[in-house]
């Protein structure tokens, strides 16, 4: 394993970038994630259950065959039809059960088990139906003894969080950590916020290698974006939006490409603003790299 360094000049540029993008800037981005789209549709069809049945497949949403966008749009198509028989937790974990067996499949008996435990933590969705979410957090945590930072129940709180705002909800969202994937641990490497001591990275293929030893220390990666939540004054669950969509095209796009592809989900953010961000993001592969 690499020991990694914080790099705290790149912490303070991404920190400036984000600080100048704001808390609407980063709902901006919320508001053009086709997750969000999806999600927002779902809780127009089914209403206030909406945020059950999200956080419960939010919960057992690992390993997937499937592209996040493409995975909670089927999501959202499948349950549109059936959710009017949905009443109360168990109907949720029940459906949640059924698109599992037909659409993540992989690990499937592990993500049945996790179902079977959340069956017990109705109270945790009791705090999350009145917004409470770090409250939620907590409960769910101890409910279903996983680790409170964990990608997944992080990863539930954020898309239960898309559900509440698509109804103008608002919660408080300080001092929960980022939901770290493979797309975040990506971009805080592209970033430059974490460097390894070890090893010199010439290549985009190598980056990849070592986000991906990176990934299996979460830790890491949320320390330094609490560092830039804690800077910048955004959750670190609001500004891993713009993380996640950003590292959804550095594989395949420059930085001007991202711009575009951004700027076409018809995000309202001014364009120069936009290419900072870009850039700051994808530092190391425009000062770094050998080029392909």
């Amino acid at each position: 394993m690499s020991v990694y360094v914080i790099n705290e000049e790149r912490v303070k540029a991404v920190s400036t970038v984000f600080k100048s993008i704001g808390l609407e800037g980063c709902e901006e981005f919320m508001r053009v994630d086709p997750q969000y789209v999806s999600l927002s549709r779902l809780q127009r069809f089914c209403g206030a259950i909406s945020v059950e049945l999200v956080a419960v497949n939010s919960l057992v949403s690992y390993v997937l065959s499937m592209r996040g966008e493409k995975f909670w749009n089927l999501f959202t198509d499948f349950t549109t039809s059936k959710c009017s028989e949905i009443r109360d937790l168990r109907d949720a974990v029940k459906l949640v059960k059924e698109f599992t067996r037909n659409h993540n499949k992989l690990y499937l008996e592990a993500k049945m088990k996790r179902l079977e435990r959340v069956l017990k933590c109705a109270d945790a969705f009791k705090s999350l139906r009145l917004g409470q979410i770090k409250e939620y957090l907590s409960k769910l945590s101890l409910c279903i003894d996983a680790e409170k930072e964990s990608k997944t129940v992080v990863f539930s709180a954020k898309m239960a969080y898309y559900v509440l705002r698509s109804t103008k909800a608002n919660a408080d969202l300080s001092g929960i950590s980022i939901p770290v994937d493979r797309r975040v641990t990506l971009v805080t490497l592209t970033a430059g916020l974490l460097s390894p001591t070890r090893k010199t990275i010439k290549t985009f293929i190598e980056l990849e290698n070592l986000a991906k030893e990176l990934l299996k220390h979460p830790k890491n990666v949320r320390v330094v974006w609490d560092m830039v939540s804690e800077e910048s004054g955004i959750p670190a669950l609001l500004i891993d939006t713009p993380l996640w969509l950003i590292g959804g095209y550095i594989k395949t796009s420059k930085e001007n490409e991202i711009v575009k592809n951004l700027m076409s989900l018809g995000l309202l953010i001014d364009e120069s603003l936009l290419k900072r961000l870009v850039n700051e993001l994808t530092y190391v592969l425009r000062t770094k790299l050998s080029p392909p």
